[in-house]
């Protein structure tokens, strides 16, 4: 997961902006109105977002008497995130918001949506909160689904609460086949207690990131295999080690737990890679099928 600074906005931004949208003159009027109750949840989230409480905060069947889930939900399509509208801005301030585009969720596909952390069906008064919306890709988006966690352990993580740290905690294990077989693993960090441990754990099992990452490592070594081979030729198991020694340290310069880092250092610190493995990158004929793994240790 990719931290993210908070959106520089609150509920009060995105409810007046949809409210010089609305056309129905009711309808900007039952939103004015639910105003109050929509920043009392917003101070809400802000309060047990940081501690990793969120689970705490209940669902509801809707925001006042008059706007209810269905309701808000036409709101937040119709008027906050249609292009054109006077709130779209802001809609797109918080979809925009990473760095090169990327998921902030599995960090490696391009953001398409904006995610309702808690999900709106289940939280209305929350569907205008900028701190409840995530930039996400939709392949995040959808696996979340609307999902409620009733426990900490069950939260998937936040980025712009959660803090992973920068010491490496996921890591790649190569092992001997034709094609080398990678799994990616974590390791719990130092400062990590149970609970976070156990979130991360579940944010990686939900967004189906151990498969999505030895999918993006398969491709990896394919196009690292014939100048791995050209190296080896020449410069011997020394100068591949040598290789993936420098590939992995230009990645944990720029994230310590990208899959790209964890996979250059597995490759580099085994052995059997660096002396043979490598070689056997291109000879997929010889395999039935590379296995994908995932273990936490």
């Amino acid at each position: 997961m990719k931290k993210l600074r908070p959106p520089a906005m609150h509920a009060t931004d995105t409810v007046q902006a949809c409210v010089a949208g609305i056309t129905i003159p009711e309808r900007a009027q039952a939103l004015t109105e639910a105003l109050p109750k929509i920043q009392m949840c917003e101070a809400e989230y802000l309060e047990l977002g940081p501690p990793g409480e969120l689970y705490r905060i209940l669902p509801s069947l809707g925001v006042t008497p008059v706007i209810d889930t269905a309701l808000m939900g036409v709101i937040y399509k119709n008027h906050f995130a249609r292009q054109g509208s006077p709130s779209r801005a802001l809609y797109d301030r918080i979809r925009m918001a990473p760095e090169f585009g990327l998921c902030p969720l599995c960090g490696q596909r391009i953001v398409t949506t904006v995610d309702h952390y808690l999900p709106q069906a289940r939280f209305p008064t929350l569907n205008l909160t900028p701190a409840n919306l995530i930039p996400a890709c939709s392949d995040c988006n959808k696996r979340k689904l609307a999902t409620v966690p009733v426990r900490a352990e069950d939260q998937t993580l936040h980025p712009y609460f959660d803090d992973l740290g920068n010491e490496r905690w996921l890591i790649a294990d190569i092992q001997p086949s034709t094609p080398p077989t990678v799994s990616f693993d974590i390791r719990a960090a130092r400062a990590w207690d149970e609970v976070l441990t156990a979130r991360v754990i579940n944010h990686f099992a939900v967004m189906g990131l151990a498969e999505l990452y030895v999918a993006q490592a398969a491709s990896e070594l394919a196009d690292m295999s014939y100048g791995l081979e050209c190296i080896g030729g020449t410069a011997g198991p020394a100068g591949v080690c040598q290789h993936l020694d420098v590939q992995f340290r230009s990645c944990q310069a720029r994230d310590p737990n990208s899959w790209k880092t964890a996979l250059y250092e597995g490759l580099r610190d085994s052995d059997w890679f660096c002396s043979e493995g490598y070689g056997l990158i291109r000879n997929r004929h010889q395999a039935n099928e590379q296995a994908i793994g995932y273990v936490y240790l």
